[in-house]
């Protein structure tokens, strides 16, 4: 009997144990609950079942700050491409090759770059193989055919916007087959379409070769579809070959017939490339060279 009181006080002493935790959670509980209610701001007080006016959703909460970020941040600017060869040499590039322009008021396009010890300059036109025909229409030379590593002309568009912005000299560099060369420079500008690109020449500033294009008269364009040459009754492009800035036909063609050896017949030859004033009229050249260059400041008194 003494064994089962004492086994009962055990049991009484245990669940009073267990009600003064209890009524230590409740109280912890209630004093949450009070802190809770001190932050509960008065309008949801009156009714606590009142759904939230607003809510956050994920998407467009990340949506929003995405977008803030964007706006507070700029976007870099795309990398400036040079205008020309020259600029390009005079940031740093020495090696020749093809490399990508954008003139004033132009899209970006490709040219090879001649890098020389007098700067970089920009390949319009080169014929060394006979690889490309040059006997084209006009909305081919307007906009440029051939391989920049190999023949090709650089377009009348892409010389125009090149060369609109200041003044330009032309190089142009022969050679015949027994391997002799000449050159000549010469300060130019060129028209736009509206004009037919008419090349004014303002004067030979070097080279031993003597002048064959015409007496620095303001020259337009001419294909055998577009006939704007200085001879009347003759449309020179159909009557020799290829699209040049002639005047009466017969004092040069550097965009004539490659012919990889001379041909016996004089009416074959005068359709190739000539220079009139060196080898003559009917010797066709074995390459030609065309290249530009912004014009050097003179120097201030």
């Amino acid at each position: 009997m003494d064994a089962q009181n004492s086994r009962i006080e055990e049991l009484l002493q245990k669940i009073k144990q267990q009600q003064y935790k209890l009524d230590k959670q409740n109280l912890q509980i209630k004093s949450l609950q009070s802190k809770v209610n001190l932050l509960i701001p008065l309008h949801l007080k009156d009714n606590k079942t009142q759904s939230p006016k607003w809510k956050i959703s994920p998407k467009k909460s990340f949506s929003h700050t995405n977008q803030s970020h964007n706006v507070s941040v700029e976007p870099a600017l795309p990398h400036k491409l040079p205008e020309d060869c020259q600029q390009l040499f005079l940031a740093g590039q020495q090696s020749s090759g093809v490399f990508q322009v954008q003139p004033s008021g132009s899209q970006p396009f490709k040219v090879y770059c001649d890098m020389t010890a007098e700067g970089g300059w920009t390949v319009i036109q080169r014929r060394t193989d006979g690889s490309v025909d040059f006997d084209q229409l006009w909305d081919a030379y307007k906009n440029g055919f051939g391989d920049l590593h190999g023949d090709f002309w650089l377009g009348l568009e892409k010389i125009h916007h090149l060369v609109q912005e200041g003044r330009y000299n032309l190089l142009i560099e022969l050679e015949d087959w027994e391997g002799n060369s000449q050159e000549i420079q010469f300060e130019f500008s060129l028209g736009g379409e509206s004009t037919a690109y008419t090349l004014n020449l303002l004067g030979p500033l070097s080279g031993e070769l003597e002048n064959a294009i015409g007496d620095f008269r303001q020259l337009p364009f001419s294909t055998r579809d577009r006939d704007h040459d200085l001879k009347a009754d003759t449309n020179c492009a159909k009557h020799l070959s290829g699209g040049w800035w002639f005047s009466t036909c017969g004092h040069a063609n550097l965009n004539g017939k490659y012919f990889r050896s001379i041909p016996r017949q004089r009416h074959e030859r005068k359709q190739g490339i000539f220079w009139k004033t060196w080898k003559g009229r009917y010797y066709p050249l074995k390459s030609t060279t065309m290249k530009i260059q912004p014009a050097a400041l003179e120097a201030e008194p």
